[in-house]
Parts: structure tokens; C-alpha cells; sequence
């Protein structure tokens, strides 16, 4: 039996360093507030839980700068294991709890590339689950598995593990997803499909967070599979230049949020700045839940033989190289040609050309 215990979403300011020597600032500003959030939201119940959001460690740099791969992984890029994990899996193991949260990662097999990579450090202090997103910004240089499908299948096979990996845990089954990956319903039903009880999505920027976008995304995606959810987004992001340091307090738009297995908002932060929230985890409940509710518990009524023709086709390419930004665009407008083409999307009187209007005419 799984006792219910506090889950804690943990909103940090982000300083956006230059290079992996000077991570270690953020990671330290992380284990102070670690070290509160455990003992303040342990006063209810016993904390088990803390999620971190995308960039938390890193930043951003690569998208901001339009920084190639090859640089980055230079410069940036971890590994797992390395120091960044070793770190949290030291408060980990010290507050005797899981710690989910992000690294943009080098990978051996594919030395030219660097992943967009959710992580959870167990209460050994080992890394136990690795997620590479599989859908990415338009303006990250992340490959993502199906960047190297063919490769990938090869190493991993092709079953729904593969691509929606599980972490099965002493305190629920958890998945991870990061950032746009909250607007894609299919990433997290397969995560769900694979056992996933608990969801963490990390981060979006703003403005789609103000636009209640971001709370949709996560209460939608708990609602349709019947999972709690753990959206934890970034504070202020604190960028360094020649005149010192610029807070933008915007950037990422903060209201962290817990959503429970229904959909409900459990606690969300109202703040862009340093914050958390926490709220009570009961798996067992979700269980009892999916096995008896005949409403509001979806994924036994799926007729999945009709949705199977939905993706005969191929829509964005498979196996493609590092890219910049514009050579995303390229891929992008190529895609939405064959959207038209096959009548999913239709012309918009707009377009008077033969190609697509980008907006810079």
C-alpha cells in the first residue's frame, strides 16, 4: 500500500549561464530551496515528491542565442550521470524523496547531438528514469528520438517504452514530458498507456501562460487519462549581459500548478519569482478510481481499431540532422504542404502565392 504523501512543485528563478561551469549557481540556489520546501510542506504529511522545471539548471541559452549543437555540446551540455545529478541525488537521498526535473544531455550514441531530457534521482541518490522529449519548440536545437528513429528502434526497439518510458517508483508510476509537449494529447496518453499514474510537465513560456494555455494543457491531459499532474513552470529568468544582470520576470510566466486525477486544481502559485506549491498524492485513491469510476475515467472506453488510421501516414519527417531555426522552418512549411495536399489543413484566402505566406511580406 502506498501511503498518501505531499508532492511539491518548485518554482525557481533561473540565472542564464553561459557555459556548464557556472550551472552550479542555479543548483545551489536549488538546494536551498529544497531544503525549505521539505521541511515546510513536510509539516502536513511527508514530502516524497519535488519536481523542478525545465531550464531550472541551465537555462536556455541554446534558444536564445540560436547557439548550434556542436557549441553546446561543447559547452553546455551534461551528462547523466555527472555533477548536476550527483547534486540532486545527494538532497534526494538526504530528504528521502524522488526529485524529477530536466537537463539538456549529451547522449554517447549520438555524439554530434544533445536531448531535451526529464530525469528523476530516487531516494539512493541514483538517476532512475530518463525521458528524451519527443516533440520540440520550433526554436530548440534538441534532437528528440524521432530525430533518429531508425537508429533509436535499433538501441531500444519500437514498443511504447521506447518513446514513453515509465518510471515505476515505490510512490506511483510517474512520466515525464517537457514544455509544447503539453499541447500534443498523444504524449501523454502514451505515457499513460505504459502505467504513468502521475504526470510532469516542465515549463512553458509566456505568453502562453497568461492566455491560460498552460492551465489548460495540464488539467486537459490529467482529465483525459485519469492522472494526477505536476506542471512546475520557471520564476524569472536572469540573464547576464555586458551591464550586468537583466531579471525578466515574464519570460516563463511561473503558475506552477498540482492537478488531481478529476482534473481539479489542488494548489497553484500566483506568483513569476521564486515559489512552490504542494499538494496530496493518493495512488492508492487514483486506483480505486480507475478500476470502479464509469465517468471521468476515459482510457477503458478507447475503440482503438478506429484511431488506428489516424497515423498511417507520415506528417514531420523522421531522421533528420541538427538543425538551426531557420532549417526548423523549413520542415515546418514543408509539413503544412502536406497537410494541405492530403486536405487536413485548406488554403487560406490569404495566401496568394503558390507557397506558403510567412508573414514577412
Amino acid at each position: 500500500m502506498i501511503k498518501p504523501y505531499q508532492a511539491v512543485a518548485l518554482q525557481t528563478n533561473v540565472l542564464n549561464v553561459p557555459n556548464r561551469k557556472e550551472v552550479q549557481k542555479n543548483l545551489d540556489h536549488i538546494g536551498n530551496m529544497i531544503d525549505l520546501v521539505h521541511h515546510m510542506c513536510g509539516l502536513e504529511l511527508p514530502v516524497k515528491l519535488i519536481a523542478l522545471g525545465e531550464g531550472a539548471i541551465q537555462g536556455f541559452i541554446d534558444e536564445i542565442v540560436n547557439m548550434d549543437s556542436a557549441t553546446y555540446i561543447e559547452t553546455m551540455a551534461a551528462d547523466i550521470p555527472g555533477p548536476e545529478t550527483e547534486f540532486l541525488g545527494e538532497k534526494a537521498k538526504e530528504k528521502d524523496c524522488y526529485i524529477i526535473a530536466q537537463l539538456k544531455t549529451r547522449n554517447p550514441n549520438f555524439p554530434d547531438r544533445f536531448f531535451n531530457t526529464v530525469f528523476i534521482v530516487g531516494p539512493t541518490g541514483e538517476v532512475i528514469y530518463q525521458y528524451q522529449k519527443n516533440v520540440v519548440l520550433i526554436v530548440e536545437h534538441s534532437s528528440t528520438p524521432h530525430d533518429v528513429y531508425d537508429e533509436w528502434i535499433k538501441l531500444h526497439g519500437d514498443s511504447i517504452d521506447a518513446f514513453f518510458p515509465v518510471a515505476r517508483t515505490a510512490i506511483g508510476n510517474i512520466g515525464g514530458s517537457v514544455g509544447v509537449e503539453g499541447n500534443i494529447p498523444e504524449s501523454y496518453r502514451g505515457l499513460a498507456m505504459n502505467g504513468a499514474e502521475i504526470f510532469y510537465h516542465g515549463s512553458l513560456p509566456e505568453p502562453w501562460v497568461s492566455r491560460g494555455i498552460w492551465e489548460v494543457q495540464n488539467r486537459s491531459r490529467a482529465i483525459e487519462n485519469t492522472a494526477y499532474m505536476i506542471a512546475t513552470n520557471t520564476g524569472a529568468l536572469e540573464v547576464a549581459g555586458p551591464n550586468g544582470i537583466t531579471s525578466i520576470g515574464g519570460a516563463l510566466g511561473g503558475q506552477s500548478a498540482i492537478y488531481n486525477y478529476k482534473g481539479d486544481e489542488m494548489a497553484k502559485s500566483t506568483v513569476v519569482d521564486n515559489a512552490y506549491v504542494s499538494a496530496e498524492i493518493n495512488i492508492e485513491a487514483l486506483r480505486y478510481y480507475r478500476e470502479n469510476a464509469r465517468f471521468q475515467n476515459w482510457i477503458p472506453f478507447l475503440r482503438t481499431e478506429i484511431y488506428r488510421r489516424l497515423y498511417d501516414g507520415s506528417l514531420w519527417p523522421k531522421n533528420n540532422p541538427p538543425m538551426q531555426h531557420q532549417e526548423a522552418d523549413e520542415i515546418f512549411y514543408d509539413t503544412v504542404k502536406k497537410l494541405k495536399k492530403n486536405g487536413t489543413f485548406t488554403d487560406s484566402s490569404y495566401s496568394q502565392r503558390g507557397d506558403l505566406d510567412d508573414g514577412n511580406d
